[in-house]
């Protein structure tokens, strides 16, 4: 009996594990693509749409991703968890002037409109905040919108 057991459950994790990877995998695929910066919330104070920086990121299906920021281009692995409350985002840069440094932070998706809460280059995991916020903190909000594929 004990044999039996053992197997059931041997034959049961793969397929837990699979569910959390095809969340993250769907989840990868909704995030897909350009984003452009459409909103922007520093220390609790909303930037006016004229004072927008001009920052985009490109999505890859594996997480690695390309951000934009006028003319610099760097390149940062995001790691998702979307079965957390609310979900997770974690960002570690591969190059730029912020290469080697992490970030946390939290996400929703609400169809072409993504918004991250996340905290500076270098932060400790432990600073990852817990709500939509920037007040009081070093936190920043950005709201992208998917950029649109142009039919060729």
């Amino acid at each position: 009996m004990q044999r039996i057991i053992c197997a059931l459950v041997m034959l049961a994790i793969p397929q837990f594990l699979c569910a959390d990877d095809d969340d993250t995998a769907k989840e990868f695929k909704a995030l897909q693509g350009k984003w452009k910066t459409v909103s922007m919330e520093v220390a609790g104070n909303q930037l006016p749409k004229g004072d927008l920086p001009p920052f985009t990121v490109v999505v890859g299906a594996d997480g690695k991703s390309t951000g934009k920021f006028g003319e610099e281009e760097f390149k940062f692995a995001i790691k998702i968890d979307p079965k957390k409350s609310p979900k997770t985002i974690d960002n570690s840069h591969e190059t730029g002037d912020q290469k080697g440094k992490k970030q946390f932070g939290i996400y929703k998706l609400e169809g072409d409109k993504w918004t991250v809460c996340i905290t500076g280059p270098g932060s400790a995991e432990a600073d990852r905040p817990k709500e939509f916020t920037s007040k009081g903190s070093t936190n920043v909000i950005f709201v992208f919108e998917k950029v649109k594929e142009e039919k060729k």
